[in-house]
């Protein structure tokens, strides 16, 4: 048996076994009343570090263990601009560090990409708070938690999120999508809503009070980012790390907010953090993330529609259905020009920093990305775009042919290593 065969067989096999021992399972400690799991449950699926440190996969076990073809990676380092670490199937399986880049146990400022964690966060407190009399939830008033509102006072926290929470019409096809790039128009309200929220019992909380007590509490500390610093009053940016910590915030996002085989943030709220949230706004932001799309997005700094997709390679982030959640748009708003249908739901997403401090994952590949200093004009599809040839060498289908490989992943075709949960904890 080939490595591809092998690899494809042991993913079945995991699958398998995952949903067997969730049958058998017995009952759990209950120990912890904040982060929803079933006693060895289907959560079993998703594969991580847990707080332990990586360990990175040895060179020549990565064709098997990860799917990636090792020489294959050693031609892209050779050529390489900036530093990356790719993590598949949960483990680390590369990394390259560029000389004159932060090396592996060195922090640096992941500006933009602050956001997703961010929103993370938000999350992580809309689980939580889900048992107290007052919950948060993303179809509250921003003015309901917090006063002094500078931008539209009907503005909902799902409407500052998305960055249409300053138009003066949040009706639909009014909405205007801007990039608060530092945060000061809106978003770093959402700092002080999460700070109201805890207010109401600091103890059930764990007894922090500020929004980077609860990143470290409930995020870097349940993650084992050992190399995270983050005061939280800024949801724009300050947020400082390692490759490798960015790559865990990525893992945990990839497997629908859960970690460990705990539930830190529900699958509901990922999927509205990566897909987007009004489509007559953008087409290609969720949540304070940036998604994969193929027609009507915009990017910062410029007020124009783009016409063509991101990337050549790349599934389009699209809803299950539509009208769904707070947007009313009938359809994708790719004007029938690209399809609004897809077979796998696995758009690819980004949180993208300044400088090209980039965290980009594939979930029909279980695939992480994470780049530090790719430059100025790294968007979506970059990372992707670096290393993807390591991955089609070896895949179990297309291995080697690109332009088959492509053809099927990018029209939401083929998605080789889609986790779907057996139960929703």
């Amino acid at each position: 048996m080939n490595s591809v065969d092998h690899l494809a067989n042991h993913r079945l096999l995991c699958i398998a076994l995952a949903a067997l021992y969730a049958l058998l399972a017995g009952c759990s400690d209950g120990s912890d009343n904040h982060s929803a799991a079933l006693p060895s449950s289907p959560l079993a699926i998703y594969q991580d570090p847990g707080t332990a440190p990586w360990n990175l996969v040895p060179r020549e076990q990565v064709a098997e263990t990860c799917g990636l073809d090792p020489d294959r990676l050693d031609e892209i380092d050779s050529t390489a601009t900036h530093s990356y670490a790719i993590v598949r199937y949960g483990k680390l399986c590369h990394e390259f560090y560029h000389p004159g880049d932060p090396g592996p146990d060195e922090v640096f400022n992941n500006f933009s990409s602050t956001k997703t964690l961010a929103a993370a966060l938000v999350g992580r407190a809309v689980l939580m708070s889900a048992e107290l009399p007052r919950p948060l939830r993303d179809t509250d008033r921003m003015d309901d938690w917090v006063d002094d509102i500078s931008f539209n006072p009907d503005a909902l926290v799902a409407h500052v999120l998305a960055m249409v929470g300053f138009n003066d019409s949040l009706a639909f096809g009014e909405r205007s999508f801007s990039y608060d790039a530092a945060g000061f128009r809106e978003i770093n309200r959402l700092s002080d809503v999460v700070e109201a929220v805890i207010a109401q019992d600091p103890a059930h909380f764990g007894g922090v009070t500020t929004s980077g007590e609860f990143a470290q509490q409930e995020i870097f500390d349940r993650l084992g980012m050992t190399s995270s610093e983050w005061s939280g009053e800024s949801f724009a940016s300050t947020w400082e790390s390692n490759l490798r910590d960015m790559a865990r915030l990525g893992l945990l996002l990839l497997h629908n907010g859960v970690w460990n085989q705990q539930r830190l943030v529900s699958a509901d709220w990922v999927y509205k953090m990566t897909h987007p949230v009004f489509e007559d706004a953008n087409t290609a932001y969720g949540y304070l993330t940036w998604t994969a799309a193929h027609k009507n997005y915009y990017v910062p700094g410029l007020d124009i529609p783009f016409p063509q997709p991101i990337g050549e390679c790349e599934p389009p982030a699209l809803w299950r259905e539509y009208p769904h959640g707070l947007s009313e748009s009938p359809d994708c708003n790719y004007d029938g020009e690209f399809s609004c249908e897809q077979t796998y739901d696995v758009g690819a997403w980004s949180a993208l920093g300044a400088g090209g401090q980039n965290i980009t994952v594939h979930r029909g590949l279980e695939l992480v990305i994470v780049t530090r200093n790719a430059g100025p004009a790294a968007f979506v599809s970059a990372a992707w775009d670096l290393m993807r040839s390591a991955l089609i060498a070896r895949d179990p289908v297309y291995a080697g042919d690109e332009a088959a490989f492509c053809a099927a992943y990018r029209a939401g075709e083929y998605a080789p290593d889609l986790i779907v949960e057996n139960a929703e904890p």
